[in-house]
C-alpha cells in the first residue's frame, strides 16, 4: 500500500468509528470493557452476567432442588468450584429425573382413577392392569416422550458423574478449597411478581368472579395456586371457588 492509501484506509477507519455507538446494554458494556485483558489475571466474572444454571419450572418447588443440591454436596464433597460445577449440574439432572417420574406416575394415576370409577366392582391388579391398558393405548407418544427424557437425565448423570471422577483424579485440590453455597440456599425464597403483575392479576380473578365464561388465564391460576406466594402478596383474597371453577386443586399423588 502507498502511504497515501494507508491515509485514507486510516481516515476511512476513523469515520466509521465515529457512527458507532459502541455497547448499549450492560452485558455488551462488559463485555466491551474486557477487550484490552490479555490475559484472566485481572478478569473479575460477575454472577450477575454469568449466572449459575437453573431448571426449574414454575411448577417446580425451589425449596425441593435446593435440599436435593445440599444431599449432592453431602454426598460428593466438591473440592473446588469446578467440582462444584458439575454437582450442581448432577443436581439439575436428578431433580429433571424426579419431575418426569412424578409426570408418568400422575398420567397412569389418572387412567387408573378413570377405570376405578367406572368398574368399582373388580379386584385391584385387574384395575392396574386397566389402568396401565388405558395410558398405553391413548397416551402412547407421551409416554414414549417422557421415557426417553427420564432415560437422557440418567445417562446425562452417570456421565457426570464420570466427569466428576476423573476430574478429582487428574487434578486434585489439596487442600481442598471452601464450597460457597449460598446463592443456592437463597433460592428457598419464593418468587414474588411485583406489585403492579399481582393487582393486574387480581383484576383479572375479580372478572372471573363477576363472568362466568370469562376464561381465566392459566398464569393468573397459577398465582392463585401458590399458597405460600399469595400468602404474601394477598392473604386476604379469597380463590377457592375460581380454583374450584377451573379444575386447580392438587391431585393427590399415588401411593
Amino acid at each position: 500500500m502507498t502511504e497515501e492509501q494507508k491515509i485514507r484506509r486510516a481516515e476511512l477507519a476513523r469515520e466509521n468509528g465515529r457512527k458507532s455507538r459502541g455497547p448499549i446494554s450492560p452485558l455488551g458494556k462488559y463485555a466491551s470493557s474486557m477487550n484490552a485483558i490479555a490475559t484472566g489475571k485481572h478478569v473479575q466474572v460477575h454472577k450477575e452476567i454469568f449466572p449459575e444454571c437453573d431448571i426449574l419450572l414454575s411448577s417446580d418447588e425451589r425449596e425441593s432442588f435446593v435440599r436435593l443440591h445440599q444431599k449432592h454436596i453431602k454426598q460428593y464433597k466438591p473440592h473446588s468450584d469446578c467440582e462444584h460445577v458439575l454437582v450442581r449440574q448432577m443436581t439439575c439432572e436428578m431433580f429433571q429425573f424426579q419431575r418426569d417420574s412424578e409426570v408418568e406416575t400422575l398420567a397412569v394415576q389418572r387412567n387408573l382413577d378413570s377405570v376405578v370409577r367406572e368398574h368399582p366392582e373388580v379386584n385391584m391388579a385387574e384395575q392396574l392392569l386397566q389402568g396401565y391398558h388405558r395410558a398405553a393405548s391413548s397416551d402412547d407418544k407421551t409416554h414414549r416422550f417422557i421415557e426417553r427424557k427420564k432415560k437422557g437425565h440418567l445417562s446425562a448423570y452417570n456421565s457426570l458423574q464420570r466427569n466428576l471422577i476423573q476430574l478429582r483424579k487428574n487434578f486434585p485440590m489439596q487442600p481442598p478449597e471452601p464450597i460457597d453455597i449460598s446463592a443456592d440456599s437463597n433460592m428457598i425464597e419464593p418468587m414474588v411478581p411485583s406489585p403492579e403483575a399481582v393487582t393486574e392479576m387480581l383484576d383479572l380473578a375479580d372478572q372471573a368472579k363477576n363472568e362466568p365464561e370469562f376464561k381465566l388465564p392459566a398464569y393468573v391460576l397459577n398465582l392463585l395456586e401458590n399458597e405460600e406466594v399469595m400468602e404474601i402478596v394477598a392473604p386476604t383474597y379469597e380463590c377457592d371457588e375460581l380454583l374450584a371453577r377451573f379444575g386447580r386443586r392438587k391431585v393427590p399423588k399415588a401411593a
